[in-house]
């Protein structure tokens, strides 16, 4: 498992604390100590590494969208696949209720489980440990953002990322404006350096824009994370 983690423990007792739930130490005597402890200061931790990386990372965002970036990156859900993808699910020691009601895929659990984990990694190898283990695991920062901004300012984000990445601005090109004067259908699709990448539809210029464009993010993004796998 420390393979998989990237990260080799000098204390092995920090990672069997990380890895033990309270329902297994409930059911040992004497009780071992559980990941409780760990878990309170590894969402400080994790909250000290983000701030830090989304601080330097994005250094013309302000402070509301770093904020809400954050919370993105450390809710839990976020933390719960970050413990997927390290495998500590496998290793988590359970008491028999939690093992046979799903204990070890349940998300809660899961999260508290990572960050249990990262503070072990910090108590033992310091920060620059724990920053490595979460550099490793997070998103690129400028997707997540698109993402965030995708569901506020679909247009505005495809546009940042079209600028970014091919120096140039989206067209949208309208396909249709059908019905009558009180309830008009519109139809709209969006090219990138003439390659169409969405299309949308609506009861207005703006609506039909926005659906275009929410449709060309996801596929960016898609196409980004199948050349990642």
């Amino acid at each position: 498992m420390q393979t998989r983690c990237g990260y080799r423990f000098k204390d092995l007792s920090l990672l069997d604390q990380a890895l033990t739930h309270p329902s297994f130490a409930a059911e040992q005597t004497p009780a071992p100590p559980d990941n409780q402890r760990m878990e309170f200061l590894g969402d400080s931790v994790l909250q000290l590494i983000l701030s830090d990386l989304l601080f330097a990372s994005l250094p013309d965002d302000k402070e509301g969208t770093l904020t809400r970036l954050r919370a993105t990156l450390a809710n839990e859900p976020a933390t719960a696949s970050y413990a997927q993808k390290l495998g500590l699910q496998e290793a988590i020691l359970l008491g028999k209720g939690e093992e046979q009601t799903g204990g070890r895929e349940r998300q809660s659990i899961l999260g508290d489980l990572f960050e249990a984990f990262l503070a072990a990694v910090y108590l033992d190898g310091g920060m620059d440990a724990a920053r490595s283990i979460c550099q490793r695991l997070l998103p690129p920062l400028a997707d997540r953002k698109r993402q965030l901004l995708a569901k506020d300012n679909p247009k505005g984000a495809l546009q940042e990322l079209c600028q970014d990445r091919f120096k140039c601005k989206p067209k949208y090109h309208v396909l249709s404006a059908e019905g009558p004067v009180h309830a008009p259908h519109f139809v709209v699709n969006v090219s990138v350096n003439d390659v169409v990448m969405g299309q949308g539809s609506g009861s207005s210029h703006r609506i039909a824009e926005r659906q275009a464009a929410t449709q060309a993010l996801l596929k960016f993004l898609q196409d980004d994370g199948a050349a990642q796998d």
